[in-house]
């Protein structure tokens, strides 16, 4: 097996496990199962759990960043853009059985159990996020788009935590169908 295939395949299962039961519920031994790898061959690419952390967050925050700036360049109103941003967590849920948490999200709660350079991730991925919205609302609000009360910053920051909680609920009950309603009811109100 390949050096950088082998590391991939490490990265994907454990992002696959940590989305689905946490990280504290996830162990190099599941990872090994799942692979066909010896968990020697897993520290080999990371040592200690806390790096394999930092580099999953890391990849997977600039994946999702990608991801956000595609929607950003590509639709042309504040609206498909706003709607665009949530279907990436209808996204994340079906991706599996309906079982699948944002990877921050799902850390956040085990976030006494972490690391500060996990933290610092988790934090910036937060932001960063926070901080798209900010822009889509903005522009929304300058084009009569949206009408909503306070700030966009405000705004911003509801509207992810929001998508973030409701995510998890989700999971439980409603699935993918909860996700979009909770959508349809959010673009509403922004837009009275």
């Amino acid at each position: 097996m390949e050096s950088t295939n082998t590391r991939s395949q490490i990265l994907d299962v454990a992002q696959d496990l940590i989305q689905r039961t946490g990280v504290n519920a996830m162990s190099y031994a599941d990872i090994s199962k799942a692979i066909g790898i010896r968990k020697a061959s897993i520290h080999y690419y990371f040592p200690t759990k806390e790096d394999l952390l930092v580099d999953l967050l890391d990849r997977y925050n600039q994946q999702f960043c990608h991801l956000v700036d595609q929607i950003l360049t590509s639709a042309t109103s504040s609206e498909i853009k706003l709607n665009r941003y949530c279907d990436l967590f209808a996204t994340t849920l079906s991706s599996g059985e309906q079982d699948k948490a944002c990877l921050c999200g799902i850390l956040s709660a085990e976030l006494k159990t972490l690391n500060p350079p996990i933290v610092q991730r988790i934090t910036e991925f937060y932001r960063f996020n926070e901080s798209y919205l900010e822009q889509i609302l903005q522009t929304g609000l300058e084009t009569g788009e949206f009408a909503f009360a306070g700030n966009p910053q405000t705004m911003a920051k509801l509207i992810f935590s929001l998508m973030e909680g409701d995510l998890l609920v989700a999971r439980a009950e409603g699935g993918v169908a909860r996700i979009k309603a909770t959508t349809q009811q959010m673009m509403a109100l922004i837009r009275s």
